[in-house]
């Protein structure tokens, strides 16, 4: 793990479960010969659906006789599901069947243009709700319709009314009608405004709950002077306090996307205890991966699968919490940005509250570093919608003010002394691989089943779960039974400890360099290697340090301060599991570089807290 402008009156955010619910959120919808509309968010069926057909008809008006439209189906996480045209040819109206359209509840854009085949300039818009959810397994068909050339005499807001908790998201579309057809209005003719101390709402209708109470959002038409109020009513947020909350930053917007399915219903497998809550953000994009299940940024509240299925792809029954996160510029969130991870820590911590907390990282990694043999700016959690990650040094910023009692790393080449000494004091407990484990990643289910059903346990103990679930998966007949699986559990507390003994033997061999440089060349081409490269050279440090006392041509006084480092580690590395592709692995690695490969990062290497408090840097300086 790992190895178009939304609609100019603005866009719908489902919010269903969890922190708040919409009013009508879910639940059926029209059948077989209804007419488009609803009041109710954008969103999946509440009961399955077929696929659907949509007949759209629409009056040219006084609109050039060479005019065409471009007509988009759009789905609660703002993604283009089908998209068609048509030409006007001089005609006075014109049909289209739209067919096999996924089930939901999805807006429909029309945008006309003044020439044909959408060339020209734009007349304006037209946006209105589909509902293709049945109320049995069945076919669907919806009307729906627009006009331009016509002053509408109403505008329709939805969802409407609007029943919410605070610190919940909403978003609203405007539809103008006159009857029963949608009018073409000129691109962002219509403005958002609030009233009452409920909240904010943005230029493109993004309401942020944030006062309990009565108020009302308003859409406002500028051309049209009509106006059209919704009412909202902000309660309280109900929150319970459980035994644990596992909050799961879950980065799936790069090439890993195919295994978070199989994570969540992993997740779904062993969500049957209350008090052991999954509270996972997702990303998927769509644009960068076009066979991703959906498409934008969601929160869950992971709920038990009563099928107990585990598949790569399978139905996610969880309760989506918030859906299509976005930005202040209307863009799907960044999740290779540190802030985007300290919201939702902030937000997971605030909506449900717990004795203890896991934190799981979820993405690619690199080790403490960036990646030189990839993009220069990676180093865990790739977001390859904007090429971004997060950088080791920026965990206090990702994690400022937070304590979690497990940190693990669900990513690549993690577990190395430079990024648990980087996150120490934000974790009694930190999990990782020295490895690159496979694409699946944690079992989830075989990790998590021991927290179910033994939430009071010790801390320590139930963070070996991760450890003995890899192990699991690693016997014969196992899934990585092949594959080179390490992991391990680190005591942050001992941490100082290994540091101290480190910056000993760091400082006697930066004295004894020139004795050592061919002892310590040898070292470096023999011992435990992890995704070896010309600029990642992470070794156990355990096996170095082996290698160093077996060698009895290196000065006794180094080799006695590499004794001292293995006990540290003994003291500190609390769990540990390696199989036969990673004999040497003792459960925390360590950059190893000679100092001509050292020069290239070096100045990433002294942002680090290692760095700052020990003198490996000064080693890896002149290290032969």
């Amino acid at each position: 793990m790992k190895s178009f402008s939304w609609l100019s009156a603005g866009v719908f955010l489902l919010v269903c479960g969890g922190v708040g619910v919409l009013a009508g959120c879910g639940g059926g919808g029209s059948g077989g010969g209804s007419s488009s509309g609803s009041n109710r968010g954008v969103g999946a069926c509440s009961v399955t659906t077929a696929l659907g057909t949509i007949n759209y008809s629409t009056l040219w008006g006084s609109s050039p006789s060479n005019a065409s439209q471009v007509i988009r189906i759009i789905d609660a996480d703002g993604f283009t599901i089908r998209s068609d045209s048509l030409n006007r040819s001089g005609q006075s109206s014109s049909n289209l069947q739209m067919t096999n359209v996924s089930a939901g509840t999805h807006i429909l854009k029309s945008t006309l243009y003044t020439g044909a085949n959408a060339s020209g300039t734009v007349l304006g818009e037209s946006s209105q709700i589909v509902d293709l959810c049945s109320s049995a397994p069945a076919s669907v068909s919806v009307s729906a319709s627009s006009q331009y050339g016509v002053t509408p005499t109403e505008i329709v807001v939805a969802p409407s009314p609007v029943s919410v908790q605070e610190e919940t998201i909403v978003q609203f579309v405007a539809t103008p009608k006159i009857g029963n057809q949608t009018v073409f209005l000129p691109v962002g003719d219509v403005t958002w405004s609030v009233s009452g101390t409920i909240g904010a709402i943005s230029s493109v209708g993004q309401l942020t709950a944030q006062g309990v109470g009565n108020g009302t959002v308003r859409a406002s038409s500028a051309s049209t002077s009509l106006i059209k109020n919704v009412p909202v009513q902000v309660t309280p947020r109900v929150t319970q306090q459980s035994k644990w909350t596992v909050l799961v930053y879950l980065n799936a917007a790069n090439d890993l996307y195919t295994y978070s399915s199989l994570n969540m219903n992993q997740m779904e497998k062993v969500a049957s205890n209350p008090n052991v809550r999954f509270v996972v953000q997702w990303k998927q994009s769509k644009s960068v991966f076009s066979g991703s299940t959906f498409d934008g940024v969601r929160r869950y509240l992971v709920k038990s699968d009563p099928s107990g299925a585990v598949t790569t792809n399978g139905t996610i029954v969880s309760d989506i919490v918030q859906n299509n996160l976005r930005d202040s510029n209307g863009n799907a969130l960044d999740m290779g940005d540190p802030d985007t991870l300290k919201d939702f820590i902030a937000w997971g911590k605030a909506n449900y509250p717990a004795d203890r907390y896991c934190i799981i990282l979820w993405n690619h990694g690199n080790g403490w570093k960036r990646s030189g043999d990839e993009e220069a700016t990676r180093a865990f959690s790739y977001d390859d919608q904007y090429g971004t990650s997060i950088k080791s040094w920026e965990t206090d910023q990702a994690f400022a003010g937070q304590h979690f009692d497990i940190l693990a790393w669900d990513a690549s080449l993690m577990q190395m002394m430079e990024v648990a000494y980087e996150v120490r004091n934000h974790a009694d407990y930190v999990v990782g691989s020295e490895e690159s484990p496979p694409g699946e990643g944690f079992p989830y289910h075989l990790i998590f089943d021991n927290f179910r059903d033994n939430p009071d346990g010790a801390t320590d103990v139930l963070a070996s779960a991760f450890v003995q679930g890899m192990q699991e998966q690693a016997a014969p007949g196992g899934i990585y039974e092949f594959r080179k699986i390490t992991q391990s559990v680190i005591e942050t507390a001992k941490l100082n400890a290994v540091a101290t003994a480190i910056s000993d033997l760091a400082s006697d061999m930066v004295t004894n360099n020139l004795a050592i440089a061919s002892q310590i060349q040898s070292i470096r081409n023999a011992a435990q290697s992890y995704s070896p490269g010309a600029t990642r050279v992470y070794r156990d440090l355990y096996d170095v340090c082996l290698r160093i006392e077996a060698d009895n041509t290196i000065p006794g006084s180094i080799r006695l301060k590499a004794t001292a480092v293995r006990a540290a580690i003994n003291d500190a590395v609390k769990y540990e599991y390696h199989n036969a592709q990673s004999p040497n692995s003792h459960g925390i690695s360590i950059d190893f570089s000679s100092n001509g490969s050292f020069a290239a990062y070096r100045s990433d290497y002294l942002r680090m807290k290692f760095a700052a408090d020990t003198t490996w840097d000064q080693w890896l300086e002149v290290a032969p």
